[in-house]
């Protein structure tokens, strides 16, 4: 499926979601570039970030932006 998502015509694929989505493309490597929305809300139970192996990819924080009561972390792959 990810594959088939990749050859399709366009330049970037804008994921939304908890771990269980993201772990795919992180497990096939397609991840290079993400944002992180850290809002002041505890929700106990939430969607875990990533939920993988014990693989290690290091990403480099670009930006950091206020949006209202949001933090906006932008992270490259290194």
């Amino acid at each position: 499926m990810i594959k088939n998502i990749k050859q399709k015509p366009g330049k970037d694929i804008w994921l939304i979601g908890g771990g269980n989505l993201a772990r795919k493309f992180f497990k096939e490597n397609l991840i290079v570039e993400f944002q992180l929305a850290i809002a002041p809300i505890i929700f106990g139970k939430g969607i875990s970030l990533y939920i993988g192996d014990d693989s290690t990819v290091n990403f480099k924080l670009t930006k950091v932006q206020k949006l209202g009561q949001l933090a906006m972390l932008h992270y490259i792959k290194k």
